[in-house]
């Protein structure tokens, strides 16, 4: 296996970088305008998809020919699944719907059966490499947590990349059922916080949420100290609620097949949650905005299959008939932007800011990443004049014992340089 170092990234040093920045600044010191590191580089795209497969192959293997349709339509990156029954099925998904068409370059994780239905999860091995997987134990059935690496260009020379955890789980179903929702929700979050170089999350799966207000939400968003984001913040009772109707998931038909759930489109039961970081480029990969999607889904079709009237013209006829064959529910896609080189600088994005509050003589920073730290203070001869490390996130940063003049607060880490005068 190849051994990853964690990024240590490349800069240039102190004084030229000062020297660099000083130049650029210079129009903009005099309009007082404060300037947030932009720098180019090369990125690449992940696409993700989760989805629920219906007790795959237990209930009808045949429909292994929908899902080759479905996916070789998308060919997602990464595909995660929920409700396998057997690890033929496993391969099967692999082998029959994925590597088709001349396709090789589909790799598993490995298959670890449990007391229930199984997850799984596909990738495409020209982009990713899998570098550990472990299973999170509850008292229904496994989640599983599928650590993944970015084959940068430059990865045999850097030795430097971007790793993603990955989890997906399929939670207790039943209107009932909140309180071991919760419980397998716990599980997976307390595990989670024990995971100290956690970054770029990616949570998916059946979630078999009715509302926003159950306590699994709250517990998937927030619990164990470990901060989650819905990608397109929509909470809510979404339940049997046509408001929502262009973020249901299930069920895709009005009448029984495969033994899967009726009663159209009515319900947001799966997800795919991220980490704050995919929000602002905090570890070298960004979640792009406006692609997540319940797939196949229009928001025309509450309370009705995904075949009924009016006619669905989000995919291919094809795909949308296959769709509601396939499973009761839809997949959840979403893509992701990563750095694909690290040979250069560093890109950062970003929304991060600061101002300096001169009556009480302090910089406060606000939306910064998580981790970030490691800021100094340099004068305009580029000597560090102030070195604070380990800064709290939304922290402020005293200044009270400088002399009077212009300074500069920059956080390599971030490549963030901000400008005041005191």
């Amino acid at each position: 296996m190849l051994i990853i170092s964690k990024r240590e990234k490349a800069q240039n040093s102190v004084a030229l970088g000062i020297f660099i920045l000083m130049k650029r600044l210079t129009l903009l010191l005099l309009l007082g305008i404060t300037l947030s590191g932009v720098q180019a580089q090369s990125t690449d795209t992940i696409s993700v998809m989760a989805y629920n497969l219906l007790k795959f192959p237990f209930e009808n293997a045949g429909r292994i020919t929908l899902l080759k349709n479905i996916v070789q339509h998308e060919l997602p990156d990464v595909l995660m699944v929920c409700e396998l029954t057997s690890s033929s099925g496993a391969n099967a998904v692999l082998n029959d719907a994925l590597n088709q068409n001349g396709i090789t370059y589909y790799e598993k994780s490995n298959y670890t059966p449990g007391t229930d239905t199984e997850n799984m999860l596909y990738f495409n091995t020209t982009k990713l490499e899998m570098y550990e997987q472990n299973i999170i134990s509850t008292d229904l059935r496994d989640i599983n947590e599928y650590v993944l690496y970015y084959k940068s260009s430059d990865l045999a020379t850097t030795t430097d990349t971007t790793f993603f955890y990955m989890y997906m789980c399929h939670l207790k179903a039943g209107q009932s059922d909140s309180t071991q929702r919760n419980d397998m929700a716990e599980d997976l979050k307390n595990y989670m916080a024990t995971r100290s170089t956690i970054e770029n999350v990616v949570l998916g799966g059946d979630f078999n949420l009715y509302t926003s207000s159950e306590p699994a939400w709250n517990t998937v968003l927030n619990g164990a100290g470990v901060e989650l984001k819905d990608p397109i913040n929509t909470p809510g009772a979404w339940h049997n609620d046509w408001g929502y109707a262009d973020v249901h998931t299930q069920s895709t038909r009005t009448v029984s097949l495969d033994n899967g759930a009726t009663g159209g489109m009515d319900d947001r039961f799966d997800f795919i949650f991220i980490s704050p970081d995919l929000l602002n480029w905090g570890a070298q990969a960004k979640y792009i905005d406006g692609t997540y999607w319940a797939y196949g889904q229009d928001g025309n079709h509450f309370n009705s299959a995904l075949t009924d009237a009016p006619v669905n013209t989000t995919l291919p006829s094809n795909i949308i008939q296959d769709l509601h064959d396939m499973s009761d529910h839809l997949p959840v896609y979403m893509e992701i932007e990563v750095q694909s080189s690290f040979n250069g600088i560093d890109e950062k994005v970003l929304v991060p800011t600061a101002f300096y509050n001169d009556t009480d003589q302090i910089i406060v920073l606000e939306d910064f990443p998580n981790g970030a730290n490691d800021f100094k203070v340099y004068d305009l001869s580029g000597k560090i004049v102030l070195d604070f490390s380990n800064v709290n996130l939304n922290g402020k940063i005293h200044v009270e014992n400088l002399k009077k003049g212009a300074y500069i607060l920059n956080s390599k880490e971030y490549d963030f340089s901000f400008k005041f005068i005191k």
